[in-house]
């Protein structure tokens, strides 16, 4: 072995140890030599587990927060103000129904009205308007209802009421009915409001329905029969066995069967009455139920 002195940390000391020295070792270098890197470390590839040189890896918020990054956050951002701020109005109370008119009422109550129509409190975006209108519809005086939102808080109700046409007169009890047959109630009727006197047994309440055919068969005869005859109706009478009994002002009583055809059966008493004048023939009674052969009495 070479005692070719070597250049240390401590100095130069011959290559081979004395016996009994204590030797520190420490990284050598030889002067005149290069040492060898060491072998570079290859990346590994397509290795579960692997993982890229993070040496000089750092968060660059540049490279996160591009303009499209930002547009994205600041709509999701706005959406979320947006819901929140929708349910805040929604859920407030400043967009409850507090103020309820009612409008077109004659004869029914229109606090009553407003209290059917169960719509204080209720919000103004969800308020159940259809089900309130089929409610006011249910009371026999009204004919039709619209309710209308007035923002923030406040509807209108306006109705149309049934208005009385006749009287519908039944068990001695007579009852006021408009023009489609709906018992309205009971109250007195001005001179000349056609009567028509039912033979049914029992007693009508408010929103009933009588029989239509004959409201219309009545209607049919108070608006022609003074036209053609020249006098005017003072009571229908809805008979059994007999139908129609017309009584006019004059005392002459006319028996027409059924509602149908009752212009037919007006115009064939009407040229009944003029023959019956011309001859000088007073009659009383008068049958039109066997259609083109009246029976005079």
């Amino acid at each position: 072995m070479s005692d070719k002195p070597i250049i240390g940390a401590g100095g130069s000391y011959p290559r081979r140890p004395l016996k009994g020295a204590i030797v520190r070792r420490t990284r050598i270098v030889t002067v005149g030599e290069r040492r060898a890197a060491p072998p570079r470390r290859e990346r590994a590839t397509g290795v579960i587990g692997a993982h890229p040189e993070r040496e000089n890896a750092s968060f660059n918020p540049g490279a996160w927060f591009t303009p499209k990054v930002i547009a994205a956050l600041s709509a999701v951002a706005i959406l979320a103000i947006a819901a929140g701020g929708g349910w805040w109005v929604f859920r407030s109370s400043y967009f409850e129904i507090k103020t309820i008119t009612v409008e077109g009422t004659q004869r029914v109550n229109p606090d009553g009205l407003a209290q059917r129509a169960g719509l204080a409190g209720q919000s103004m975006f969800n308020a159940d308007i259809g089900s309130a209108q089929d409610a006011i519809a249910l009371v026999p005086l009204v004919k039709e209802v619209h309710i209308q939102r007035h923002w923030p808080g406040s509807v209108t109700i306006t109705v149309v009421e049934r208005q009385g046409w006749g009287i519908w007169e039944q068990s001695g009890v007579r009852y006021v009915v408009d023009r489609e047959g709906v018992v309205l109630g009971e109250w007195e009727m001005a001179p000349g409001t056609p009567v028509i006197r039912s033979s049914a047994l029992g007693s009508r309440r408010p929103g009933d329905r009588v029989d239509y055919q004959a409201v219309d068969a009545a209607a049919e005869i108070y608006a022609n029969l003074p036209k053609q005859l020249g006098t005017r109706v003072t009571e229908v009478a809805f008979l059994p066995g007999k139908g129609v009994r017309v009584t006019t002002e004059t005392g002459q009583v006319g028996l027409l069967g059924d509602s149908s055809s009752i212009p037919y059966k007006l115009a064939s008493w009407a040229a009944v009455e003029q023959k019956a004048a011309e001859r000088g023939i007073a009659y009383n009674t008068i049958d039109l139920r066997f259609g083109n052969r009246p029976v005079v009495q």
